[in-house]
């Protein structure tokens, strides 16, 4: 009986005096800290090969390289940072050393990729205009819808076609977007062509930004005949 309480008492200390063995993940927001027991020595086991260490007091501290492997065996009661780097990726300790029961025999080191996030999808909000507008010079726009790209930024497309015997120099054309006959910052105009052929058309399209849903005017003009249309709250 006392021999079996004898054997308990050596296995019981045998698993206290027995260091950890552990895996951890790194990242580059992130120092771990390792446990180490003076008189004894300690393994990072890295999945890529370590290249150089930095030791924040390197008196205390004497490290060696084995393939993937550093073993680190500490001097004195000591606690101090340690840099590894490594093949793509530089790894941070806190190296802790003292007389630690559970200390670290064998610690498995990864690195920890920050999670990724999936994009949000974008929900283009279109409203079709189905309105048009014709000059006398026989220049006809088609308004074909308004579409929301992000929060209070939109953009206008609309086709344009020449009925005239003549060609329209497209220096000649300007649409734009007013309100309370001031004309709405923070606009562009661009168009698919520098010039309209008679009975041929080209595409445009009108950035713009409103900090209001609210309805605006549409300015149409080619040289001095101008025409114009109100787009009302319900198309943005």
């Amino acid at each position: 009986m006392k021999l079996f309480l004898l054997l308990g008492l050596l296995f019981t200390v045998e698993i206290a005096l027995a260091g950890n063995i552990r895996t951890i993940q790194v990242s580059s927001k992130e120092m771990r800290t390792i446990y180490l027991k003076l008189g004894q020595s300690t393994v990072l086991r890295f999945k890529e090969t370590p290249k150089k260490v930095v030791v924040g007091n390197q008196n205390y501290f004497n490290v060696e390289f084995i393939g993937n492997d550093i073993t680190i065996q500490p001097q004195g009661p000591v606690k101090t940072n340690l840099f590894v780097y490594g093949e793509y990726h530089t790894f941070g300790f806190i190296l802790n050393a003292g007389n630690f029961s559970g200390y670290d025999d064998l610690v498995n080191v990864s690195w920890k990729s920050p999670r990724m996030s999936k994009p949000k999808k974008i929900k283009l909000s279109a409203k079709t205009l189905n309105k048009s507008l014709k000059l006398k010079s026989k220049l006809n726009c088609s308004l074909e819808k308004v579409t929301e790209l992000k929060p209070n930024f939109y953009v206008l497309d609309f086709s344009l076609f020449n009925n005239s015997k003549n060609a329209i120099n497209i220096k000649d054309v300007d649409l734009f977007l007013t309100r309370s006959k001031i004309k709405l910052p923070e606009q562009r105009l661009i168009f698919s062509g520098q010039r309209i052929e008679k009975n041929l058309g080209i595409k445009g399209r009108i950035f713009f930004n409103l900090k209001k849903k609210e309805g605006f005017t549409l300015q149409f003009f080619n040289k001095d005949d101008v025409n114009r249309l109100i787009i009302s709250r319900q198309f943005l």
